[in-house]
């Protein structure tokens, strides 16, 4: 889904319109009825349509008893979180994501390796302890970094210059773990989220909070990522307000697909080529 036809559609319409400023967010642009509110409806218009067919997702999901798994439902909420962090770094530039905005506090670069590296791990408890059900042999509860390795299928010396590197290497690496973790995880059923996993704690947790986990600790340290970027004065405008809110429709859009990869793939495709031909539009009106 990350590298869907819809989801590039929207981060071209990010990457076109991130700089627009807020009075240019008053220049015109018109929609049927809606001609006085310029161009800030055009982002608003785009975020209805997401929210729109992710309503149609869902209702037809239910229509043909394909309604999602609770670990499903859980994997949606980590979608949403994930593209949240996503849209918290938009405009954020290579020259200071390694700048702290005190001493003995954490940059950007710092944050964003803390969320990926906890991931590898998360994604390692559940996987091991699945794998280890499923097969029924017996395998020792002690996750090493052997077994990291083995698990995740992660080089680590290429895994290590990846986090020194490049913002966008960052962000392409985590996009496409994320896109593993639910396809991978998807499949989970009700009764293997109460399967015991092992990390760093003293109690063993199960599936079910591990996958919380992926949730509630990404958005711990987006919250921490945006009090570090506006330490550092990169401000939030109200064009990266307004992205936001897309994000989090896409957002939308993808958790109701998990488990049902396929669904509605003519409408979406529709979409994206609607908000692809949107975003040359403002990028015009505003150049």
């Amino acid at each position: 889904m990350t590298n869907s036809a819809l989801t590039k559609a929207v981060e071209q319409f990010a990457n076109l319109t991130q700089s627009i400023s807020d009075i240019q967010l008053e220049r015109a642009w018109a929609w049927q009825s809606y001609d006085e509110e310029g161009i800030r409806f055009a982002f608003f218009r785009t975020y209805e349509e997401l929210r729109e067919l992710a309503a149609k997702i869902r209702s037809e999901r239910i229509a043909r008893d394909r309604a999602p798994s609770a670990a499903q439902i859980i994997l949606a909420g980590y979608a949403v979180a994930f593209w949240d962090l996503q849209a918290a770094l938009i405009g954020l530039e290579n020259d200071r994501i390694d700048q702290a905005p005190a001493e003995n506090e954490w940059s950007v670069r710092k944050i964003f390796e803390h969320i990926i590296d906890a991931e590898v791990w998360f994604y390692v408890a559940i996987r091991y302890a699945l794998d280890g059900h499923r097969s029924g042999d017996g395998r020792p509860p002690k996750i090493t970094r052997v077994v990291r390795a083995g698990t995740s299928g992660i080089d680590e010396a290429a895994f290590r210059s990846m986090i020194e590197g490049p913002l966008e290497g960052l962000r392409h690496f985590h996009q496409t773990f994320h896109e593993r973790v639910l396809r991978e995880f998807a499949d989970i059923t009700d009764a293997e989220l109460e399967l015991p996993t092992e990390y760093w704690e003293k109690e063993l947790m199960s599936i079910r909070f591990r996958l919380h986990r992926f949730d509630s600790h990404m958005r711990q340290h987006t919250i921490q990522l945006d009090k570090t970027t506006t330490a550092i004065q990169q401000l939030t405008t109200e064009t990266k307000r307004l992205l936001r809110l897309i994000y989090a429709a896409l957002a939308d859009v993808n958790g109701a697909l998990i488990g049902a990869w396929t669904m509605d793939e003519n409408r979406r495709l529709e979409l994206a080529q609607s908000i692809s031909a949107r975003a040359k539009e403002i990028a015009g009106l505003v150049a």
